[in-house]
């Protein structure tokens, strides 16, 4: 399967080691048949989630079904996991965070000293930014267990709230923790958006896209379902010849890049802070090195990448051209 070999070798970035440690983790596994195709995922992460349902890519026979199965497995165990947790009520983030460092900051909305998942709350801010929300078509993809969400109805004043996850699990517990009559949650893929053409302000996406197997097709999707003049606010982190690429894909679709920040320092401060309490939200049957990446850690993989410099944790503010 040499296709499906190039698109697993294109997830260079955080979670594809993730995926990597899911694939080969030493927890006790399962192994399913769909499409020709041998699955295995980590039972020890996912045990409490539901079975997913098979994935169907209808614009690309080819597409790397497995790591979309994996991926959806993965996030419906974390949710999961979540869900039993005395504190799961309140788990709305998955994202490292960010903590100043005396750089210029973006963020229209203060926040106290003292505010629940502040850190994380404080990354969505900077993604928004100084962006017009008020009367706008919002849409986050990737939306996990619906911080950004969260963050949308409490700071802002947008027209309309889509969330969007692959995660069944992740978009049963927001349609319940985040009810609101302006706010509608889909289980759907990032790759094959669910809306018209033409038909959102306001895309966001936090620290997911790197999981996607298709990154360009996301893109393109967001471009597509942008009205002109809409924004896309985009975070994540990605090793640097990748995110290069990107950029330079993001800018030949027709977006102009109004705001470019890397803010990797941001990001290892704020993993610093809170990551290890982190792992406490987590059953003690995962592989360790697993969730140490997946929450990024100080020492582990992920954070290391970040460290050294060949991977970049950048904010991106664009702008679809008319």
């Amino acid at each position: 399967m040499p296709e499906l070999d190039r698109r697993l070798a294109d997830l260079t970035p955080e979670k594809r080691r993730i995926l990597t440690e899911l694939l080969k983790s030493k927890a006790s596994t399962a192994r399913e048949e769909r499409g020709g195709v041998t699955v295995t995922v980590d039972t020890a992460l996912a045990a409490s989630a539901p079975e997913p349902q098979p994935l169907e890519d209808l614009s690309n026979p080819g597409a790397p079904y497995a790591t979309k199965v994996s991926w959806k497995r993965f996030y419906d165990g974390v949710s999961a996991q979540l869900n039993s947790n005395v504190f799961g009520q309140f788990s709305y983030f998955l994202n490292y965070g960010y903590k100043p460092d005396g750089q210029p900051e973006y963020a229209a909305a203060p926040l106290p000293e003292q505010y629940i998942n502040k850190n994380s709350v404080k990354l969505v801010l900077e993604v928004i930014g100084d962006c017009p929300v008020e009367g706008k078509r919002v849409l986050d993809v990737g939306c996990g267990r619906g911080g950004t969400v969260h963050v949308f109805q409490t700071f802002f004043k947008p027209a309309s709230i889509r969330g969007l996850d692959l995660s069944s699990t992740a978009i049963q517990f927001c349609r319940q923790a985040h009810k609101r009559k302006d706010t509608t949650f889909y289980e759907g893929d990032a790759e094959n958006l669910p809306f018209e053409d033409s038909s959102l302000d306001i895309v966001t996406n936090l620290e997911s896209s790197h999981s996607y197997p298709n990154i360009f097709r996301f893109y393109s999707e967001v471009h597509r379902v942008l009205a002109s003049g809409g924004h896309f606010l985009y975070t994540d982190t990605l090793a640097l010849q990748q995110m290069a690429s990107c950029i330079r894909y993001l800018q030949q679709l027709g977006f102009e890049v109004l705001r470019d920040r890397d803010i990797t320092r941001n990001v290892l401060l704020s993993c610093d802070e809170i990551a290890a309490t982190r792992m406490g939200a987590f059953d003690t049957r995962n592989d360790q090195q697993l969730i140490h990446n997946f929450l990024a850690t100080p020492g582990s993989q992920v954070y290391e990448e970040m460290r050294s410099g060949r991977w970049t944790y950048r904010i991106l503010k664009l702008k679809k051209q008319s």
